[in-house]
Parts: structure tokens; C-alpha cells; sequence
């Protein structure tokens, strides 16, 4: 077996081997020192807010941002509580606003509409046999009333014949009543039947589909049926650090490159925001303690091949 013997050291190399050490190390500590554009980092206080970034040539400001749709993704929750009968889309389909997406069970729903349409036609049939008794029995009373001031006939006659003309408008306006009372009752079977089908509210793609048939679902539950992307331009929401938030501007030009440097089409700056926040950006990150920054929202001029969510960054200039 053979043993390595390590190499006896002396003070002497000891000493230059401190020496080296102390030159590495002292650039080190002074430049946790200094901030990002070679200012103090701080006062030493816990949490302090560090300096902003150093701006490029040629720009006043500088941000990050991520790629957005103006409202943002639109979450379709269910219309209420039932079973998915049958779903019309799947992801990635495009859809236009009032297109079937998906629908519920609708059994019981339709028997409803049947028996309220049912209903609704026997109200309307004895609407019309009322209707029919109430111009004879008019003609009737006219004819006797006459008779009877002419003392061609008894009185009472007349006055049995006009009671019957009051009782056939009286049953005629009943029956019109309930005409209105069952198309009400029909109109709410069919509303209710017509919640069982789930629409788009508006043009857009299926990013994300959470349904299928033989699903439950449930009209207080958090959890969306569908994700749609609506159909409207990008735009940008960077986050100013509070330390550029005074000299960006609405109007101003703004440069826009994803993290593998590539520049977008021109962008101007359509909304500065007016109340701080901690960062949005990182949100799965620990927070930057002291951190505070401003939306800004920017617009392309022609909108690039971009997908919501990516990460940009930004550059302002004059």
C-alpha cells in the first residue's frame, strides 16, 4: 500500500498564500458596497429598496415587463350546477362570441319547457272560447236593452242579458290573464334550459379546458370550466421601479426585447399608473423586501408574433 505524503508547509508560503487571499477578497467587499450603478448600496438598514438598475445608452428608463391581454385571460366559470352533457370545443380552437361550448343535462330542464309550452296553449285556447262568448252576449244585451226602454219587453230580461254580457268579459279578461301568466312560466323554462348550454362570451382561442363529459359541475365552485385568450391586441405591463416612475411618460417611445435580446416592433407607452405595489412579476419568488414599483402599460404599433405571459424587457427613451 502506498502513502501520499502531503508537502510539509512553511510560515513563509503560509503568508504569501494570506497575502493572495486578502487581494481576491477585498474587491469582493467593496463591491457589496456599491449598488448597481457603482452607488452605495445602502445605509445598512434591513429591507432597503435596492438602486435601480443601470440604463442603457440613449434610454431614460428601463424595465421589466410581461407580455399581457388588455383584462387579461377571461376565466368561464358554469352557468349552474348540473353534469356536462356534451363539450363542442376543445384547446386551442378559436372560437366566436355566442358559439356552444360545452352543455349540461338538460333532461328535466326540457321536460319543463314541454309541459310549460302545454300549458301555455291550453291558457290560449280557453282565451279564445271566452273571447267568442263575449261579442254574442254584447249583441244580445244590446238588443234586449233596447226592446225592454221600447216596453216590448220585460225589464229583467234585459238586465239578466246585460249581467251575462259583464260575466263573459270578465271571463275573458281572466283568461287572458293566465295567457300572460303561462308565457311567463314558459319563458323561465326556457331560461333556465338555456343556461344548460354554456356560450362564448366573447371571440377568443381555448387556452385551457377543464371539463369533460360526465363532469360535475358547480356554479359557486372557484375553479373556471375554460380559460379563453379574448381576441384583442397585446401590450406589455412593465414594472417601473420607483426610481424611474417620475421620468416615464404616456406617448413616450419604448424599446421592447425578449430575454434572448431580439427587438419587437416599435411600442409607446399608453398608461403610467398612479399608485405603487410590490412586484407582480416574480410572484412565485420570495418578494424583494422594500421593493415598490408602478405599472406602465405599453402598446406595439404592430403587434408581433408575442404569447401571454412572456418575459420582455423594456427601454424608454425621449
Amino acid at each position: 500500500m502506498t502513502f501520499l505524503r502531503r508537502p510539509r508547509r512553511t510560515f513563509a508560503g503560509m503568508g504569501a498564500g494570506l497575502a493572495l487571499c486578502a487581494t481576491a477578497v477585498l474587491p469582493l467587499l467593496l463591491a457589496g458596497c456599491l449598488g448597481d450603478n457603482g452607488r452605495p448600496a445602502g445605509n445598512g438598514t434591513a429591507g432597503a429598496a435596492p438602486a435601480a438598475a443601470a440604463v442603457p445608452a440613449g434610454a431614460v428608463a428601463i424595465a421589466r415587463g410581461k407580455v399581457e391581454v388588455q383584462g387579461g385571460l377571461l376565466e368561464v366559470m358554469a352557468p349552474q350546477d348540473g353534469t356536462v352533457e356534451s363539450v363542442a370545443v376543445a384547446e386551442g380552437d378559436t372560437v366566436r362570441r355566442g358559439q356552444v361550448l360545452l352543455r349540461l343535462q338538460s333532461d328535466t330542464a326540457r321536460a319543463d319547457v314541454a309541459l310549460a309550452e302545454a300549458e301555455l296553449a291550453a291558457a290560449q285556447a280557453r282565451q279564445r272560447a271566452q273571447a267568442a262568448r263575449v261579442q254574442p252576449a254584447r249583441q244580445r244585451a244590446d238588443r234586449l236593452g233596447e226592446a225592454a226602454r221600447a216596453g216590448a219587453l220585460d225589464s229583467q230580461q234585459a238586465d239578466d242579458a246585460a249581467q251575462t254580457q259583464r260575466e263573459a268579459a270578465s271571463a275573458a279578461a281572466v283568461a287572458a290573464a293566465d295567457v300572460q301568466v303561462a308565457t311567463q312560466k314558459l319563458a323561465q323554462a326556457r331560461l333556465h334550459a338555456n343556461r344548460l348550454t354554456l356560450v362564448a362570451p366573447q371571440d377568443g382561442t381555448v387556452v385551457r379546458l377543464l371539463a369533460q363529459a360526465g363532469s360535475a359541475l358547480s356554479a359557486q365552485g372557484a375553479r373556471p370550466v375554460l380559460v379563453l385568450l379574448p381576441q384583442k391586441p397585446l401590450l406589455v405591463r412593465a414594472e417601473l421601479n420607483e426610481s424611474f416612475a417620475s421620468v416615464v411618460k404616456p406617448g413616450m417611445r419604448a424599446t421592447v426585447t425578449i430575454d434572448a435580446g431580439t427587438a419587437l416592433p416599435a411600442a409607446r407607452v399608453v398608461r403610467v399608473g398612479t399608485v405603487y405595489g410590490p412586484s407582480r412579476i416574480d410572484e412565485e419568488s420570495p418578494p424583494r423586501i422594500g421593493v415598490r414599483v408602478v405599472d406602465c402599460f405599453i402598446a406595439f404599433d404592430q403587434v408581433p408574433d408575442l404569447r401571454v405571459g412572456q418575459d420582455v424587457r423594456v427601454s424608454f427613451h425621449d
